[in-house]
């Protein structure tokens, strides 16, 4: 296995379980074997060896430095089951194939009554420790070494590392690794995630004054990201919680809920996430990530506690707030201890309740405000600000609970961030070209199926609309592959050579190559489209619906390909703003007026 570009973590390879003689200890050794390598399969910075694979290899060339020389495997994961009288013991053990050395095991009891409910779980707990150790040992080695000698990944975990510690000399570090990892691999879309999240730290956190800057840099290197790989469950994660803080909450739970459709079962993922479904208004679903979280890793991390304490909070569940409170690691966040100074208020617990609202605002001056007393009402601004609430009784509540610790100050505004009104823009189509005017500036386009879509979206905000609706027509198929694997590669260059050669003749003001290219290039796009399916699959002709739903997702995406190039903030608004899909609809991430 190849380490493609320094971006993985490890590649793994999961030995035949050592199993008793008994059929049923068989049966569950071999569905164990194969759980654990579809957990592992679902990270993606883990390389896994495929289970046939796995169970068809001698038990010589499970020797540990014969795997890293034949396959490239960096990890063995070698396991056992033990009968015992009412339950099966899993022992599993992770081995360095390099140096043979164990770095981790663990023992799971598997109750026999509840064998087939509790052995899936075993696997992804052994996937989740697994992430964490090789992790960790990464961690420590890279931070031995100089930033010259680092591959994308280590670069990776020395720039997140620095993101933790949450001051502004950290984030400023953890930007040096990630540009670092895209001087090695400019397409490693969580190096940009990672950019994103640093400058996310100082648009939520420590310079929220200037949080208009802040927020603009977080959000395009959080699309860049999501550019380049969609399917990363992390890229898709940092999307929503930026969402989160433009306060465009549909578009933030639809990313949350592709993270964990991506990758339903990283723990560190789970609990992060499920703060956020907190704030959304949804507290049973959010303590049940929490839960799911610490069940799938009970070896967890102290800062895991930070997150988990906000959603029993809103749950109104005090009690078990404080208990995970006080096991979090001490000011992790600016406002940790301004919601617990709130918890602890409303259980009547008034000395505790003073002793953290004061501990929130030393921190609050050490900062935020730099070492300046604040102004009245500066820091309750900040929370409220710093805490996207989509319920008012949430926010209420919260509110409240300061005030009875003993908080004073009265808000300076009604909201913060300053609302921003509904701004005009045009998008429409006048003597053959498309005029698109926003935020301040107006561009002219060529005609496009795509940009037609966009108009009828633009036109209807808000609404969801049919693909069919919006394709105009149903194309008539017999139901047999369009293309086959050769035609649509040759297909897929041939567009890119158009894209080229298009580039090529709009620098040049050539407009009637230009004219020619790209007649050329959307018929291709179309025709490839009714032939694809996701992820590159062919696709039967026979479904109507499928065939609309393709091309009018290949129009789209191609017209704000060619958007952005001509008015690069209408395309970054209109890629987050557009979805498509059976259904399409324009969700903005702030208010725009149109005019269609």
């Amino acid at each position: 296995m190849s380490d493609v570009l320094g971006r993985r973590a490890a590649s793994i390879a999961v030995a035949p379980v050592r199993r008793g003689p008994e059929p049923e200890q068989q049966r569950i050794a071999s569905a164990f074997v194969e759980d654990v390598i579809g957990e592992l399969a679902r990270f993606p910075t883990f390389e896994v060896l495929a289970a046939r694979t796995s169970l068809s290899l001698s038990e010589a060339e499970l020797e540990p430095r014969r795997l890293a020389e034949t396959f490239g495997v960096t990890h063995l994961l070698d396991s056992s089951i033990r009968p015992g009288r009412a339950a099966l013991q899993v022992k599993a053990g992770l081995v360095e194939t390099g140096s043979g050395r164990l770095v981790w095991n663990h023992d799971y009891d598997v109750p026999l009554r509840r064998v087939e409910e509790v052995q899936a779980e075993i696997a992804v707990q052994v996937a989740n420790q697994m992430s964490s150790q090789i992790d960790m040992k990464r961690l420590v080695q890279a931070r031995a070494r100089p930033i010259a000698n680092l591959k994308a990944y280590d670069c990776w975990l020395r720039g997140r590392d620095c993101l933790r510690k949450g001051t502004r000399e950290t984030d400023a570090e953890a930007r040096v690794f990630f540009e670092r990892a895209l001087t090695l691999d400019p397409t490693y879309a969580r190096a940009y995630a990672g950019l994103s999240l640093s400058h996310f730290n100082e648009w939520s956190c420590i310079h929220w004054g200037k949080w208009a800057d802040s927020e603009r840099l977080a959000f395009d290197y959080a699309c860049k990201a999501e550019e380049l790989d969609e399917t990363d469950h992390i890229v898709q994660s940092v999307l929503g919680r930026i969402q989160m803080y433009r306060r465009n909450f549909g578009q933030a739970r639809r990313h949350m809920e592709r993270a964990v459709a991506l990758c339903p079962n990283d723990a560190d993922s789970l609990i992060q996430i499920s703060m956020w479904h907190g704030f959304l208004g949804e507290p049973e679903g959010s303590v049940a990530m929490v839960e799911k979280a610490m069940r799938l890793n009970p070896l967890r991390d102290p800062w895991y506690y930070v997150y988990a304490f906000i959603p029993y909070f809103f749950k109104r569940d005090l009690t078990r707030a404080v208990e995970m409170a006080e096991r979090a690691p001490p000011n992790m966040i600016v406002d940790q201890s301004a919601f617990q100074a709130a918890c602890y208020a409303h259980l009547g617990e008034m000395e505790k309740a003073r002793r953290e609202l004061a501990q929130f605002q030393q921190v609050f001056q050490d900062k935020i405000t730099f070492g300046r007393p604040p102004e009245p009402g500066e820091a309750l601004d900040y929370l409220l600000h710093v805490n996207p609430f989509v319920r008012q009784e949430d926010a209420d509540f919260f509110v409240e609970g300061l005030r009875l610790a003993g908080y004073a100050g009265e808000r300076r505004s009604e909201s913060y961030p300053p609302p921003r009104d509904g701004e005009p823009a045009r998008f429409a189509f006048e003597a053959g070209l498309w005029e698109a005017s926003f935020a301040g500036r107006t561009v002219r386009l060529k005609d496009m199926k795509g940009c037609r879509d966009i108009a009828m979206l633009l036109a209807a905000s808000g609404e969801r609309i049919h693909c069919l609706e919006i394709a105009g027509r149903i194309a008539e198929g017999d139901g047999g592959v369009r293309m086959d694997a050769r035609a649509r590669a040759e297909c897929q260059r041939r567009i890119a050579d158009l894209q080229a050669a298009l580039e090529e003749a709009e620098r040049d003001n050539d407009f009637a190559r230009t004219e020619r290219l790209s007649a050329e290039l959307d018929r291709l796009i179309e025709e490839l489209s009714a032939a694809l399916g996701l992820g590159g699959r062919s696709r039967k002709l026979g479904d109507p619906v499928e065939k609309a739903r393709t091309a009018v997702t290949w129009r789209i995406r191609n017209a704000i390909k060619k958007i952005a190039q001509a008015h690069p903030e209408l395309g970054r608004h209109l890629a987050a703003s557009v979805r498509t899909g059976a259904f399409c609809g324009y969700d903005p991430e702030r208010p725009v007026v149109w005019t269609v």
